[in-house]
């Protein structure tokens, strides 16, 4: 049975870090969810892997607390991997027209 996603929608504000360190952030996301819901702290990273251009989405997670401060738990994600990958496709494709509109405006 297939699942009908709700319509999705993303803002994405590109990273830019002024420091001068390695980061692997590209930038912080948004996704609306049928015009009644949101998530924010979703982020937008390159891949560590050489050879890997494609950047990934990662949704927000917070640090556990007490036993468990070395894991990370998280905080809001798609529950099957048909609305994960509507999802991170809606947030790249934000993330690739900010880029073309960054490099448009320079």
């Amino acid at each position: 049975m297939e699942m009908m996603l709700p319509k999705l929608d993303a803002r994405v504000r590109p990273f830019e870090d002024s420091s001068g360190r390695p980061t692997k952030l590209l930038a912080f996301a948004e996704l609306t969810i049928a015009d009644a819901f949101v998530i924010k702290g979703i982020r937008v990273l390159k891949r560590a892997e050489a050879g890997e251009d494609e950047p990934f989405v990662v949704f927000p997670a917070e640090k556990g607390k007490g036993a468990a401060a070395d894991r990370w738990f998280d905080v809001a994600h798609p529950v099957s991997a048909e609305a994960r990958a509507a999802a991170s496709a809606i947030v790249l494709e934000a993330y690739r027209r900010a880029g073309e509109a960054a490099a448009a405006s320079a």
